[in-house]
């Protein structure tokens, strides 16, 4: 065989390798060139359960504000922390005076609520909260009051003290937008969820004055009749963990509906898709320096880096130290990344939908990104070792460094 023959079958390998392997990972590719990459690093803090609950978050909340206030970007702006917020939840006195046959709800307008309402008032106004729908509970309560009658745990928590927090629920009772009085979850009617997204999103505009456009689905449980209503009342954004969970199974854990979404990935209604990528819990051990090597692999990557938190990092005898991470990962982001872009989710979807400055247009740029993505994946990764399809991979990922500077 002579050196020409030899090497056009080595050409015609790889061709064959590579046409094998678009076609087995043909959704992995097409996702990972469809998501945009993004020109700059994009830094924001999604945080969830605020609202219905201890009063406590009201003093938290205002020492959250001055923690991110204190800190600017080169455009001058403050980092964001979305609060993915509660509307309501049990009014305990009065269910227990009816003897935990009847549900009946406490919101944020209630005399108590009303400081912890006004905290995010507060920590909007300084633009360091976005406020974002998370539901009017945290839970169905038809379910719960049917797992009640049956289950002491749940009536205790239903009777008991006012203000309990739906975190202690056990996680399968905190999905909303199923049934999970029973194992596995059953789906709700799709007049019930209509009536419920109207309720909850004429709540969110009569709490706060305006209606809410990003919505944050508990323990992100949801399906499509829920999406389509969500489109009807006005919401534009979803936050996902890159996937939609439909149901939980019988041993209450979630189950995966959809295939995976990539951020600014459009649903058939014309919802828009953004993606959590990692969790900063500093109460489950989470530290500022894990959370960097987050953000670095994200703008490598070239997404935006949006952290998952809850409330009960920031409450109780531990709350403390969850600011000190907080404090410590924001300033560490800013020395490292000091064109880091700080905005909120909703203003992410919308560069998602423009054709913003935020977006790359280099090809060199998304084509490197692009290839990196890929990389992430283990199965295609190995396969291209295994196929020598690696090697034109990293040439063309060489290349594209090479061109970016």
């Amino acid at each position: 065989m002579t050196p020409g023959e030899f090497l056009l079958l080595v050409l015609a390998w790889l061709l064959l390798a590579a046409t094998l392997l678009m076609l087995v990972f043909r959704a992995v590719i097409t996702k990972a060139v469809l998501e945009p990459v993004l020109r700059h690093p994009v830094f924001i803090i999604e945080s969830d359960d605020w609202g219905f609950g201890p009063l406590e978050q009201a003093e938290r909340l205002k020492a959250l504000a001055t923690l991110l206030a204190r800190f600017r970007n080169g455009s001058g702006r403050c980092p964001v922390m979305t609060l993915g917020v509660v509307l309501a939840g049990p009014d305990t006195a009065r269910i227990a005076a009816n003897g935990c046959r009847e549900y009946v709800r406490t919101g944020l307008s209630n005399s108590d609520l009303a400081i912890v309402r006004d905290a995010m008032f507060e920590g909007t106004a300084k633009g360091v909260f976005a406020l974002q729908l998370h539901g009017l509970e945290h839970f169905w309560p038809p379910s719960l009051m049917k797992v009640a009658t049956s289950n002491e745990f749940a009536a205790r928590w239903l009777t008991g003290p006012a203000l309990p927090q739906t975190e202690d629920l056990p996680a399968h009772l905190q999905s909303r937008w199923i049934d999970a009085s029973a194992l596995p979850s059953q789906a709700l009617s799709p007049d019930d969820i209509a009536a419920a997204v109207h309720q909850e999103i004429q709540a969110f505009s009569e709490t706060f004055g305006h209606p809410a456009e990003v919505v944050v689905p508990p323990t992100f449980v949801w399906n499509m009749e829920v999406e389509h209503a969500w489109i009807r009342h006005g919401i534009r954004c979803v936050v996902t963990p890159g996937c939609r969970y439909e149901h939980r199974g019988v041993d209450g854990k979630l189950v995966r509906g959809q295939p995976l979404f990539h951020n600014g990935e459009r649903g058939p209604d014309g919802l828009r898709y953004v993606v959590r990528n990692d969790y900063f819990e500093p109460q489950l051990g989470h530290s500022s320096a894990d959370a960097l090597l987050s953000v670095d692999r994200s703008t490598r990557l070239g997404r935006p880096t949006l952290f998952e938190t809850h409330r009960f990092n920031f409450l109780g005898m531990n709350g403390e130290a969850a600011m000190r991470e907080l404090e410590s990962l924001v300033r560490h982001v800013l020395e490292k990344y000091p064109e880091v872009v700080f905005l909120s989710t909703r203003e992410l979807a919308a560069c998602y939908a423009t054709s913003s400055d935020l977006l790359e247009t280099r090809l060199a740029r998304r084509l490197h990104c692009i290839i990196e993505r890929l990389r992430e994946q283990s199965r295609l990764y190995k396969l291209a070792w295994l196929t020598g399809i690696v090697l034109p991979a990293w040439m063309l990922w060489r290349f594209t460094a090479v061109r970016q500077t």
